[in-house]
């Protein structure tokens, strides 16, 4: 989320700030797509991370010969940082 910050500060300083002219580029147009791509990385970030892992394991009840029952078990996470 740091990175999403750090390119929303650059594009306002850009957008808003610098007065430079330049031919080849709009700096306030960088500025803009900057504010845009860091208010992105934001919300991205700010939506948390979700996994999901599947644990395959076999039982076999105690001290039989008898075939073993196969066991799945889902488990879902979410992370929020």
């Amino acid at each position: 989320m740091g990175v999403g910050v750090l390119l929303a500060v650059v594009g306002a300083i850009l957008a808003f700030a610098v007065r430079a002219n330049t031919p080849a580029i709009s700096l306030p147009t960088v500025g803009v797509i900057l504010m845009v791509a860091g208010g992105l990385l934001i919300w991205h970030g700010a939506k948390g991370t979700q996994h999901k892992r599947v644990i395959t394991r076999e039982e076999r009840p105690n001290g039989s010969d008898s075939p073993t029952n196969t066991v799945r078990q889902t488990i879902e996470e979410f992370d929020v940082d």
